[in-house]
């Protein structure tokens, strides 16, 4: 009776190590390497990927896109761990400041800061860097962008500021 019991709990364990080996599957994107769970042919489940200059996410995928818990390590080994929503995790730096990691396994990765708008783009985000001061500014892009957001809203009966 004992030893019957033994060997079923280990047949078990030994076959449920064997299922899980079974799913994890290899896909290549054209900038990065996935393995980990699949689901009809998707990167799906728990996974990892590996870009092309040695930065990895470790953690939630869903349909090929990373998309919930998970673990990014930089090149240069900084860790930024969160919840990503569809590619994108974001980090509060100050109440009108946060830093921006966007993944996805086609295209790469990108990682920049975002401020603020002001006036009627308040609501809105706009890409930023960081200056030689130490503090960050909105990017020429950045200012483009909040300008034709504030000419939006004060044409249509919005002050702009």
């Amino acid at each position: 009776m004992k030893i019957t019991k033994i060997i079923s709990i280990t047949l078990l364990l030994l076959f449920s190590s064997l299922t899980s080996i079974t799913y994890a599957e290899t896909l290549k994107f054209s900038a990065s390497t996935y393995e980990g769970e699949v689901k009809k042919g998707k990167a799906h489940g728990e996974g990892t990927f590996i870009f092309s200059d040695g930065s990895k996410y470790e953690g939630k995928v869903s349909k090929n896109r990373i998309h919930g818990k998970g673990k990014y390590t930089d090149s240069q080994g900084k860790i930024y761990e969160g919840k990503f929503s569809y590619g994108t995790l974001k980090l509060k730096i100050d109440k009108n400041t946060r830093f921006l990691i966007k993944i996805k396994p086609k295209t790469g990765f990108e990682t920049y800061p975002e401020m603020k708008g002001t006036g009627t783009a308040s609501s809105k985000w706009f890409k930023a860097e960081k200056n030689a001061s130490g503090t960050y500014e909105l990017t020429d892009e950045g200012k483009a962008e909040l300008a034709m957001e504030i000419a939006k809203g004060t044409s249509s009966g919005g002050s702009g500021y």
